[in-house]
C-alpha cells in the first residue's frame, strides 16, 4: 500500500515522494515535507503501537510543537483482516493525530476514506490485490494534487 501511495504521488508532475518506515523518520523529514501520508495495520481497532509511538514522539522527541505542521497535508491508509475490522476507527485515530497538529486532511473517498485507502489482508486474502493497490495510488495522487493546489494558493 505504501509503495502504491508513493507511486501515485510521483505520478503528479513536480512531486518528490519519499517512502520511509515511521521508525526511520527524523524531525526534519516532517518539517520539510508539504504532505505526510501514514499507513498502519489495524490492531484491535486502532493503529499499531509503532505508529502510535511515532505520533507520540512528535511533541517531545521531535519537538514538532503545535503550529509547526499547520496546513501541511495529511492522509492515512490502513490494512486489516476483514472488510471493516476497525479500519474506520484506525483511520480516525491517524486523522485525529494529524488534526491535533493542525494539518489539513485529504481522504481517498468512502467513509473516512477507509474503503478508498485500505486493504483486506486476512488469512483468506493473498495480500494486496490490484484494486487495493490502485486505491493506494489514487490516494497518493490525490494528496500530491491537493498539495500542489495549496502551494499555488499560498503564493498568491
Amino acid at each position: 500500500m505504501a509503495q502504491g501511495v508513493t507511486e501515485g504521488a510521483k505520478s503528479v508532475a513536480g512531486t518528490n515522494a519519499i517512502l520511509k518506515r515511521v521508525k526511520e523518520i527524523e524531525p526534519e523529514d516532517l518539517l520539510s515535507s508539504d504532505a505526510v501520508v501514514v499507513g498502519s495495520p489495524v490492531y484491535f481497532g486502532t493503529m499499531s503501537g509503532e505508529v502510535k509511538t511515532f505520533f507520540d514522539d512528535w511533541l517531545l522527541k521531535f519537538q514538532v510543537f503545535p503550529g509547526k505542521m499547520l496546513n501541511k497535508v495529511g492522509a492515512a491508509f490502513v490494512t486489516g483482516t476483514a472488510i471493516s475490522n476497525g479500519k474506520e476507527t484506525t483511520m480516525q485515530a491517524i486523522h485525529a493525530a494529524m488534526l491535533i497538529n493542525q494539518m489539513t486532511i485529504v481522504s481517498a473517498g468512502g467513509p473516512f476514506g477507509a474503503f478508498g485507502a485500505s486493504a483486506t489482508t486476512g488469512p483468506d486474502s493473498p495480500g494486496i490485490d490490484e484494486k487495493e493497490l490502485e486505491s493506494a495510488r489514487a490516494l497518493g495522487k490525490r494528496v500530491a494534487e491537493f498539495t500542489a493546489i495549496i502551494q499555488r494558493g499560498s503564493k498568491n
